[in-house]
């Protein structure tokens, strides 16, 4: 298992490659309570913002896909609606499938993905006197990563970003790697660890459920695995709509403690949800349940 692992990553980061993405490789989808499910197509300019919906008075959220997917992937599918349900919000979904059809073009697009998103951001904040502290970036997989790099570039300190199961192979030694110091609070979930998705803590709160390798209902299966890390985080962001347990998280001493889940220290914070965390940290585990809802409490 770790001769493998090693091999993947070692191969990922000499297989990477990718080209300049061009203006209309990135497209930010808007998303919001008066437009559910048929977005506005926005591009990173004044005259596109201008013309959208956009609402300088909302807070924004910024959704990063994988490899392989585009702005109507599987993704988008759980967490839009439940971002909408659950908050009045602008919904930035950013498609950047023509950057990543495959993972090595991905991995070696991800930075300049987040250099465009920063972009985006940053337009909003000079050019409008957007509120930094008002957005929230979620990434899952190279979008994980891609969440760090456009938030430390970003003008101001973003508050809050989630990064879930962000990739392992090729960023071992990446030096763009998502890192606790890219926003107020990084939270990551670890739902593929070692195989998949990365091993070890990357932010301030790194959450293991199930001991963070292959999750309750998938055996063995880590696209089952990698698909239930944003079913989790979707269900946390309407938990609290729905009256519905939260994934309250055990505090563990390491991360060898997390993934043989041996952990035993207190249960004082919970993954994900709409609300921004701060002075938190630590490393946690939680158990879920096979099937919806997942949530233990």
């Amino acid at each position: 298992m770790f001769l493998t692992k090693c091999l993947l990553v070692l191969c990922a980061a000499i297989a990477a490659h990718g080209f300049t993405l061009g203006p209309a490789d990135v497209l930010f989808h808007l998303y919001t309570r008066t437009n559910p499910t048929l977005s506005q197509p926005l591009l990173p300019s004044i005259a596109s913002i201008i013309q959208s919906s956009f609402s300088l008075n909302r807070k924004t959220v910024v959704l990063i896909h994988s490899y392989a997917e585009d702005v109507s992937g599987n993704f988008n599918a759980f967490v839009v609606p439940a971002h909408l349900e659950a908050e009045d919000i602008n919904l930035l979904a950013v498609d950047w499938s023509a950057g990543c059809p495959m993972y090595t073009i991905g991995l070696g697009n991800t930075p300049q993905l987040g250099q465009v998103i920063a972009d985006f951001m940053n337009i909003l904040i000079d050019s409008f006197g957007y509120d930094v502290n008002l957005i929230r970036i979620v990434g899952v997989g190279l979008g994980g990563h891609a969440a760090g790099i456009a938030a430390r570039k970003i003008n101001g300190v973003v508050p809050h970003i989630i990064a879930i199961d962000p990739s392992l192979p090729g960023w071992t030694y990446h030096p763009d790697i998502l890192d606790k110091d890219d926003a107020g609070v990084v939270e990551v979930l670890h739902a593929t660890a070692g195989v998949y998705g990365y091993d070890f803590p990357l932010g301030d709160l790194d959450f293991y459920p199930n001991g963070g390798t292959q999750q309750a209902g998938c055996g063995t299966d880590t696209s089952c695995s990698h698909i239930y890390s944003y079913a989790f985080y979707a269900e946390s962001i309407t938990s609290a709509l729905n009256d519905g347990n939260k994934f309250v998280g055990t505090a563990c001493e390491s991360y060898e403690e997390a993934v043989q889940q041996q952990c035993s220290g207190e249960r004082d914070v919970a993954f994900g949800g709409t609300e921004v965390k701060q002075g938190v940290s630590g490393i946690y585990t939680f158990n879920t349940n096979m099937i919806p809802p997942f949530a233990q409490g």
